[in-house]
């Protein structure tokens, strides 16, 4: 639950900043969107490609290329490892679980086509955005050593932020409904802020990667 507490947290605030973007027309009234769907997030470095689910919602106006979107991203417990060794250079091999993490996504796109009769089909764009980590943690991890006694440790609780950048297409299967698909890569910035990885090389849990997502994508018009 604790953990639950920063995503709540955050989305309130977002709907909130939202609802003052709508009053001020800073980004226009034409539509409000809402997003459901997964995401695969090629990390490797013994972590594989996990996959995750997101909701988001944003904001685009007719006849406007720029458009905006927030979401939250959630990442069930996926499992790690890795090969490492002690400071006398014997072998260890670390396994772990972490416990689910939360990511939230601020995101600005453009389409790269002028679709203001709102007649295309297909509507591709590019995507930039912002993606700090609420939560990352560890669930449970298994060692023959301590973190102070091998050369790589694994970061429990990291400050982690993303900067990602990505192209992506919009299949309009409606005027209101359509099928959302997304690529590209997050460059990820890790800190052990709280010492947990000690005087050891630190193995974190959220790494930069590539990542595809698929989803749902309503689009409801605003009077």
């Amino acid at each position: 639950m604790k953990k639950l507490i920063p995503a709540l947290v955050m989305l309130f605030f977002t709907c909130s900043l939202s609802a003052q973007y709508k009053k001020a027309s800073f980004f226009g009234k034409a539509g409000r969107t809402y997003e459901v769907g997964s995401q695969m997030y090629f990390m490797g470095g013994g972590k594989g490609s996990p996959i995750g689910y997101r909701i988001g919602f944003g904001s685009e106006r007719d006849g406007k290329r720029l458009f905006y979107f927030w979401d939250i991203q959630f990442l069930p417990s996926y499992k790690y490892g890795y090969n490492t060794s002690t400071y006398m250079d014997q072998p260890v091999t670390v396994n772990g679980t972490t416990k689910a993490v939360w990511i939230y996504g601020i995101n600005l796109a453009y389409h790269l086509v002028d679709d203001a009769e709102g007649s295309k089909k297909l509507v591709p764009y590019a995507v930039v955005g912002i993606s700090p980590v609420i939560s990352n943690s560890i669930k449970e991890e298994h060692s023959s050593y301590t973190n102070w006694d091998k050369n790589e440790a694994t970061v429990d609780d990291a400050f982690s932020m993303g900067v990602s950048g990505g192209l992506g297409c919009i299949f309009k299967m409606s005027s209101t409904l359509g099928l959302k698909l997304q690529g590209g890569y997050t460059a990820q910035t890790n800190k052990d802020a709280s010492n947990s990885a000690g005087p050891s090389k630190p193995y974190y849990l959220v790494t930069s990667h590539p990542y595809v997502s698929v989803g749902l994508r309503l689009r409801i018009a605003v009077e």
